[in-house]
């Protein structure tokens, strides 16, 4: 930048002191936004681990866990498959096996109708 001295040389140097400011105090709230990036990951991944305990205590396979819960990195439900297993055999808990999957519901087929199908109102009315 090439700075002009004139008579108003302070007001020029204020106001590029400001410019400076206003890019630090948004750079900092940028920098703030960071931490809530990790929050989230760190909740994901703690969800996770916790999908994939139940699925073990429940005695689950892994393949199983991941199909029904496809969202879910696959490393993620490993961990907590894995570290719930380290501890039911440290433990000696025994699997309790989950209740059976209820059968998807039958979706129900709507006929549709076509307004072509309809029969046209009278159109012949008396008096007219």
């Amino acid at each position: 930048m090439f700075f002009t001295y004139t008579e108003n040389n302070t007001i020029d140097i204020l106001a590029i002191q400001m410019r400076r400011l206003i890019i630090i105090l948004f750079g900092l709230i940028a920098l703030t936004g960071c931490d809530k990036v990790m929050e989230v990951v760190n909740k994901q991944q703690a969800n996770g681990k916790a999908i994939g305990a139940a699925c073990r205590h429940s005695g689950r396979a892994l393949e199983d866990c991941y199909r029904r819960n496809a969202r879910i990195p696959k490393a993620d439900i490993f961990a907590g498959w894995k570290e719930m297993n380290e501890y039911m055999q440290q433990k000696k808990i025994n699997v309790i096996t989950p209740p059976e999957d209820e059968p998807a519901p039958v979706e129900k087929k709507v006929e549709k109708h076509d307004a072509s199908e309809e029969k046209p109102a009278d159109t012949e009315k008396a008096g007219h």
